[in-house]
């Protein structure tokens, strides 16, 4: 540990092997997911025909982030996204908090998203577990033998979901009304913070394109054009899409699971077998994508010493970080296996909200006690406006923390208690540089 209190990291590296492609597929898959499919109707209930402005609104609290990500990734080429810019900027205890968060909601979302996905194919029960964890341990298995096979994977994915449901958005332009869009608002105002609290889980998983950024070509450009592109285009294609579920389908505001499926089915037959299968492609490239990222977030806090230090080993062969990754994979086959998708996803909203307040205020204080000279800064895209977006950033991160639920407070607290027992007991283990 330095004298800043920021324990350097390892020197070795895996080989650089994802593109400008490869990295803006990885954000749009982890921001695409499932949410664009199952929550139209509940953003109908909250705002009815304004609910498109959910989006609106929610992506403009988020855009100040994405710009933060983009500035820190032009200082930080390293694996590990928001931890290891919290962990730059405010020392090993912040960044490990950051850290822990981001690895357990990536590996609690991975594991509930599977268990949706078997739920949507029908398998119950037993067979329904044994499901989860083999197509868990193939995506494991994939991304074990190489970074470059697992983008691949996700590539795939995202091009099969965006054609659902661009299908869709064909099919809906020749029955819209216009005249169903506004209107009264069914809940008043307050309907307008429970919608814009709902577009946050949808909008979120552009924070996760820094996270390979040790394994990317030219990270200091390519991160923050993937950074920023994969928020503003899902926002625009969410908004799209949520406009056209309003102006197209009257049932809308009717409870449903698949929503999306459902008003494509109104349409026609053929076009809502073309969106469910769409559904399942979307949940499924989460999954894959979920398979990439969470164990690297277990390799960077590894390799500072606050998780035991095999975890960030990289395999000799396949330049992967292979105990993190079958680490990751076993404790997403172990949820499955024990909990269903309702379980699962309580802590999403309040662990993102954490890792991107943290990120904007790692902006202002890397800008303070380690600034860069004007020629390295020309070199790397920096927020304008001094302080304003970064702060205006953690602000809104802040407000919407406030629509979080009790149940999900304490779900949190706990899985943090239980990181600051794992991190005692591995820097206790660690070997004393004396």
């Amino acid at each position: 540990m330095t004298s800043s209190g920021v324990t350097p990291p390892p020197s070795s590296t895996s080989p650089r092997r994802l593109g400008l492609f490869d990295v803006v597929c990885i954000g749009v898959n982890a921001t695409v997911g499932s949410g664009v499919f199952a929550l139209p109707d509940d953003m109908q209930r909250a705002m009815g025909g304004w609910s498109p402005l959910a989006y609106v609104l929610c992506a403009a609290l988020l855009l100040p982030v994405a710009l933060c990500f983009a500035e820190l990734a032009g200082r930080c080429d390293e694996t590990g996204g928001s931890y290891i810019y919290a962990q730059r900027a405010f020392g090993d205890r912040i960044g490990y908090l950051v850290g822990w968060f981001c690895w357990t909601a990536a590996f609690v979302s991975w594991a509930a998203n599977t268990t949706l996905f078997a739920e949507l194919l029908g398998f119950q029960g037993l067979a329904g577990k044994a499901f989860c964890a083999a197509l868990i341990v193939l995506l494991g298995a994939i991304n074990y033998v190489g970074v470059k096979p697992g983008a691949r994977v996700v590539n795939v994915f995202v091009i099969g979901k965006l054609a659902a449901i661009f299908c869709f958005l064909a099919g809906a332009l020749f029955a819209l009304d216009p005249s169903r869009l506004g209107g009264p608002l069914p809940r008043g105002f307050a309907g307008v913070g429970t919608g814009v609290y709902l577009a946050l889980f949808p909008l979120q998983g552009f924070e996760v394109t820094p996270v390979p950024a040790g394994e990317v070509e030219d990270p200091r450009r390519t991160i923050p054009l993937a950074t920023v592109g994969a928020l503003l285009f899902s926002a625009l294609l969410f908004i799209t899409v949520q406009a056209a579920l309003v102006a197209s389908y009257p049932a809308l505001d009717r409870v449903s699971q698949s929503p999306l499926s459902d008003a494509a089915g109104h349409l026609g037959p053929r076009l809502g077998l073309i969106v469910l299968v769409g559904s399942l492609v979307s949940i499924g490239g989460f999954n894959a994508g979920s398979a990439l990222g969470a164990p690297r977030f277990a390799q960077a806090i590894a390799r500072r010493g606050l998780l035991p230090a095999p975890i960030a080993s990289i395999h000799p062969r396949f330049h992967t970080p292979h105990i993190a990754i079958a680490l990751t994979t076993a404790l997403a086959v172990c949820l499955a296996s024990l909990f269903d998708y309702r379980r699962l996803v309580g802590m999403s909203n309040i662990t993102i909200v954490v890792q991107y307040a943290c990120t904007c205020l790692a902006v202002v204080r890397l800008r303070r006690i380690a600034p860069v000279s004007d020629a390295e800064a020309s070199r790397r895209w920096v927020v304008p406006g001094g302080n304003v977006i970064p702060w205006a950033g953690a602000i809104g991160s802040l407000v919407l923390l406030a629509g979080a639920e009790l149940n999900e407070a304490a779900f949190a607290a706990g899985t943090l208690a239980l990181g600051a027992l794992v991190a005692w007991v591995s820097t206790r283990r660690r070997p004393s540089a004396g």
